[in-house]
């Protein structure tokens, strides 16, 4: 599976405290800073390239606050009651990928510290007081326009997880539909009904934009040539390179490459301290 980019049942609440770079959230690629603050629904694909730090004498590491919980950490039925709506939707949109925006992170972040301070019980309270300071709020960005919603039905699907981990291990291969087919066992007709059906897409266009996601994380590294970054993601021509790109970036590869020209990328990023992890049986 690609390095860095990752999916789980688990949601994720992430605060990176002190680190820059690019993260990928579904297909959206974005520059973050210093007190990103995020909302990563269940099987969100994910991941964070870091900047190269500039030396200091504190040595200043990465860091981030993470809180990991499933969406049934206080039983299957809890979040559907009427009282919990506004939190349960919250949670399906976070499937896009939620940014807090920065109305909300002076209300949202002292709790989120305060709760890797506190016991338990009073974790789980500090955790609904969060949702529902966001879900009542909306200051938040949905980052990706891929549709994850479907992602739930397929969580303990292998066949749908082969696909996802073959294309982020392969993506700078030739693939074909047929190939995909044929390592599913499926027609070429039904396997692409079972992945619009999982992503609400086809898988042409999953490919291409995570082609692209790349493809960008590429050029802010710099290390080669934007005609040597297309054939390196798997495009088989530079017209249809600069095509796609330009389709999902709206910028041409050199306009991205000028204006990401400070971005020195250093390799992914998995810093993150798990201090606190929800699940169904409590705070591990």
């Amino acid at each position: 599976m690609f390095t860095g980019m990752h999916y789980h049942p688990e949601i994720e609440l992430i605060l990176i405290r002190k680190c820059c770079g690019t993260r990928v959230v579904g297909n959206s690629a974005e520059r973050f800073g210093d007190n990103d603050l995020l909302l990563i629904g269940k099987n969100t694909p994910h991941g964070f390239l870091h900047d190269t730090q500039i030396p200091t004498t504190d040595n200043i590491e990465p860091e981030a606050l993470v809180v990991q919980f499933s969406e049934s950490f206080l039983g299957d039925d809890f979040l559907r009651l009427p009282e919990l709506k506004e939190i349960y939707d919250l949670l399906l949109k976070a499937r896009n990928g939620l940014q807090i925006t920065e109305r909300s992170k002076d209300d949202i972040i002292p709790l989120l510290v305060q709760l890797f301070k506190v016991p338990s019980l009073d974790g789980i309270i500090l955790l609904l007081e969060i949702l529902k300071r966001l879900s009542f709020s909306q200051s938040h960005r949905m980052l990706a326009t891929n549709k994850f919603d479907s992602f739930t039905s397929g969580i303990n699907d292998q066949r749908f997880k082969g696909i996802l981990e073959y294309t982020y291990a392969h993506f700078d291969e030739h693939i074909t539909i047929e190939q995909m087919a044929v390592m599913t066992h499926l027609t070429r007709e039904s396997f692409c009904r079972y992945f619009k059906a999982h992503t609400n897409k086809t898988y042409i266009e999953f490919l291409t934009e995570y082609r692209i996601n790349k493809a960008c994380q590429m050029i802010r590294e710099g290390r080669q040539t934007i005609k040597e970054t297309g054939y390196a993601c798997g495009f088989d021509s530079l017209s249809n390179f600069y095509c796609q790109f330009k389709k999902f970036t709206g910028l041409s590869p050199l306009e991205f490459k000028r204006e990401n020209s400070d971005a020195d990328i250093k390799s992914p990023m998995h810093k993150e301290k798990r201090l606190l992890q929800l699940c169904p049986n409590g705070i591990l």
